[in-house]
């Protein structure tokens, strides 16, 4: 989904990069507000890396690959991810020539915003829900609707993604059939993002469940210990 320099318009590019940096830095005023989480993050942006080097080729200059914006967000909050997106796009461009230098505001517009952001809003919305139905008191860390929501996410994620990059290609004066050959093979690599996305949380909600048991099973014992 990187794209390369010399495909959009010097405008498109100059309005994506402003969109971009004003992204990174209201991203970066937000996360005064919470705990930033530097160790989770930096792993993330390496995971994101691996990722994104798996590019299957699509339609002229434009690949597809699992993104990764939706586990980010879940992992580390939205603002956290965009920012973590950005370090991995600006290395990727810059080290592997992945995506153009130039064109780097909007490969983050594409993947680090709109990707992110669409994921992050589906993953909350979905959970959000599920909250209300089950009343207060609902342990949303060790919840297994974690699962279905990174799902839904991720695949809403790519889309977005997708759309993004489609409508700026066409404003970028790109000519050609975009929609066709960009948006449509993503909504069936989206459910390879959607799936490895469950997969992971999965894994995250079965591992948080057990640490909890095992922490509640040492309490009890303790106790029980306490009082012979």
């Amino acid at each position: 989904m990187h794209m390369p320099d010399g495909v959009l318009d010097p405008v498109t590019l100059s309005v994506a990069s402003a969109v971009s940096v004003g992204a990174i830095a209201w991203s970066a005023r937000e996360l005064r507000r919470g705990d930033v989480r530097w160790g989770l993050a930096a792993g993330g942006a390496g995971l994101v890396l691996v990722a994104h080097l798996a590019d299957v080729p699509l339609y002229g200059p434009y690949s597809a690959h699992v993104i990764g914006g939706t586990l980010l967000a879940a992992a580390l909050g939205p603002w956290m991810a965009m920012l973590t997106m950005a370090v991995a796009l600006a290395l990727e461009a810059l080290a592997w020539g992945d995506g153009g230098v130039a064109a780097l505001g909007v490969n983050f517009v594409v993947m680090g915003a709109a990707g992110v952001l669409a994921g992050w809003g589906v993953y909350r919305a979905v959970l959000t829900m599920v909250a209300r139905r089950r009343g207060p008191g609902a342990d949303d860390a060790t919840s297994w609707w974690r699962v279905p929501a990174a799902a839904a996410g991720a695949w809403v994620s790519v889309m977005a993604s997708a759309l993004t990059l489609a409508v700026l290609s066409i404003v970028g004066g790109v000519t050609g059939i975009v929609l066709r050959e960009v948006v449509a093979p993503h909504a069936a690599w989206g459910l390879l993002e959607a799936a490895a996305s469950a997969l992971i949380v999965a894994a995250g909600v079965a591992v948080t469940r057990a640490l909890r048991a095992r922490r509640v099973g040492s309490i009890v014992e303790e106790s029980l210990a306490s009082r012979a």
